[in-house]
């Protein structure tokens, strides 16, 4: 088995060190490990360079990008201490954690979308604080469903364990037959349930449909407007924007928001405005996206002879974090 940066991090010895050195020592040993790991995993560290390197070099200067590039890193380090907050961390800790670096922003268009009743499909990404958001809208007593695979039995019973703490309902991927099924119900008891649209590894693309997304064309993924189109639940988009001061702004649009800021979205499908958000965010904050290293892997959904650069300017639309 090929060893990840996640699987290195989560050894024994590892989360054994984290717990007995607290989540203030736990930033700084997991900042370590992780400089070890991108020194000796040479090839990854590569992966992320050009990926950086091919969405930014016709936009920005060498310089910035080397800075940039710099930022990525620590913000995937961070990603993983984020992890282990969020795992370990007491309850009441985490709770605290929220009210004192968490700031909500349009918690409206959430609250709107549940007062129609027929739940609520927050779309985000792998960006920012993404681990934060079920527990921080448990612990804002929203109900919240989320699906999740786990590497190991500890780790399922951990994640159920803290689950609880914040009513988090989690369906089981690895042991639940049909998924979709378990989120129509969830949906119908009008949950909040939460997916992404920017997983790679899972996406099923449509040969009728492209888009360009970070500089490529590829075929669009038909896995958010096929799990919209079947339940009438609302549409909202929502990250957990880390700034650099590490400090968090939980940020929901409503989808009549982004049909308003999108003009082109009357066109276009719910899949396909919503990763064109989510790309808005990666474009404006890359340090916040986590999946740089899957960038090579768009080129399986790519046109067979389609060689297609990042537009000569990147539109940036709201919202806007600054």
């Amino acid at each position: 088995m090929n060893l990840n940066l996640s699987s290195f991090l989560q050894w024994r010895f590892n989360i054994l060190m984290c717990k007995i050195l607290g989540l203030k020592v736990t930033f700084y040993y997991i900042n370590i490990l992780g400089k070890l790991y991108f020194f000796f995993n040479k090839r990854e560290k590569y992966q992320i360079k050009r990926a950086v390197n091919k969405v930014f070099s016709d936009h920005k200067h060498q310089f910035d990008i080397r800075s940039l590039t710099q930022n990525v890193f620590r913000g995937i380090v961070f990603h993983y201490y984020e992890k282990f907050v969020n795992a370990f961390a007491a309850p009441e800790a985490l709770k605290t954690f929220f009210k004192i670096h968490v700031e909500s922003e349009r918690m409206t268009a959430l609250e709107n979308a549940l007062a129609k009743g027929n739940g609520v499909l927050l779309i985000t990404g792998h960006y920012g604080g993404l681990e934060f958001i079920p527990a921080f809208l448990g612990a804002n007593n929203y109900p919240v469903t989320i699906v999740a695979r786990f590497s190991s039995d500890s780790l399922r019973e951990l994640c159920f364990q803290q689950a609880d703490n914040f009513s988090v309902k989690v369906i089981d991927g690895d042991h639940t037959p049909n998924i979709a099924k378990a989120i129509f119900a969830d949906l119908r008891e009008n949950r909040i349930v939460i997916t992404q649209c920017d997983e790679i590894d899972e996406w099923r693309p449509c040969r009728h449909k492209k888009i360009h997304f970070l500089g490529r064309q590829i075929y669009l993924d038909k896995t958010i407007t096929l799990l919209s189109n079947r339940c009438d639940a609302a549409i909202v988009f929502g990250v957990m924007h880390r700034n650099q001061q590490h400090r968090y702004r939980f940020i929901v649009s409503s989808w009549e928001e982004m049909a308003k800021r999108f003009h082109r979205s009357r066109d276009m499908s719910i899949g396909a405005v919503v990763l064109k958000f989510m790309e808005h965010y990666i474009y404006k904050h890359p340090e916040g996206w986590y999946l740089w290293k899957k960038y090579q892997a768009l080129d399986s959904f790519a046109p067979s002879g389609v060689d297609v650069k990042a537009p000569t300017s990147i539109p940036v639309l709201e919202p806007s974090t600054a």
